[in-house]
């Protein structure tokens, strides 16, 4: 067995101390993340220095993610030694463009079901070039969180703990790094918890970044830019339509906004189960390490 497969399949315990230092699950998310986002961090650094006008550092951040992204796979082929099947480029238009839409579609599902109920009501029609800034950042930021968040950290834990698991820390960790957002709730927690692992579910079940990414790009996009909606409980900007929320917080999410909802959470979680049944019906949960090893 050659040193690249030692590293790729696990190799043997009697492997070199470098081996298995590369091979183990924290070293590898380490690795991965600091190649994914020191030319990110660098970038977008440059890029709101160099440039006032916002529109160049919104496109300065997207190269940075996307120079993240080249940085990653190079560290992937060179030390991991495997094919980058995670950025693969086959389909990967069509996959972006169906989770954007789905992303967004949700969003006005959930928008709509408010509304219905008293909790929501448009007030006026802006301009549509207002969409353009928020459309770059959130296919930035959904690029880089779904990059860390599923294409590194459940990509790793899933191949030890396998996809069960894997699926529920995901999602708990993605809620986790949103306890620190302003106006955050246990509703808003549960909502977001629930994201998380809607979005591993469809990294998961194409094995791809670019559905999760798309997911969760179109999701934020449409609250955001569309219907100038709080991002989980970030500061509410103009979007397309100007919008006001009304009643309780437990039907419109309050200052969280529409994450906060006990609608929304109930859309999200149904979501996420029918994704996890298609990645289970096409064949895509693995299980653990130490039952794979008993096979």
């Amino acid at each position: 067995m050659s040193t690249a497969t030692s590293i790729c399949l696990g190799g043997s315990v009697a492997a070199p101390l470098g081996q298995r230092v590369l091979r183990f699950p924290l070293t590898r998310i380490l690795l991965a993340l600091v190649f994914f986002m020191v030319p990110f961090l660098l970038i977008q650094a440059a890029s709101t220095s160099f440039f006032e006008v916002k529109l160049y550092s919104r496109l300065g951040q997207l190269l940075g993610a996307v120079m993240g992204c080249l940085s990653y796979a190079f560290y992937v082929a060179r030390i991991e030694k495997r094919a980058v099947s995670e950025l693969g480029l086959k389909g990967a238009l069509g996959e972006y463009s169906a989770g954007f839409v789905l992303g967004g579609l949700m969003v006005c599902v959930s928008v709509a079901c408010i509304a219905a109920l008293g909790g929501l009501r448009a007030l006026s029609l802006a301009p549509s070039s207002l969409i353009v800034l928020p459309l770059l950042m959130h296919i930035t930021v959904g690029l880089i969180e779904e990059m860390m968040l599923r294409g590194i950290f459940f990509r790793v834990v899933q191949e030890s703990l396998g996809s069960w698991l894997a699926l529920l820390v995901s999602g708990l960790v993605f809620g986790g790094m949103h306890l620190v957002n302003d106006n955050i709730s246990a509703l808003g927690f549960a909502n977001i918890t629930a994201a998380g692992v809607f979005f591993a579910a469809a990294f998961l079940l194409t094995g791809r970044l670019w559905f999760c990414a798309a997911l969760h790009a179109g999701w934020n996009f449409v609250q955001d830019g569309v219907f100038s909606l709080a991002v989980s409980g970030h500061e509410v900007k103009n979007g397309l339509l100007t919008t006001q929320l009304s009643g309780p917080d437990w039907l419109t999410g309050g200052a969280f906004g529409i994450e906060g909802s006990a609608v929304d959470l109930v859309l999200v979680v149904l979501a996420s189960a029918a994704m996890v049944v298609l990645a289970q019906r096409r064949g895509r949960m693995g299980p653990p390490a130490w039952r794979r090893g008993q096979g």
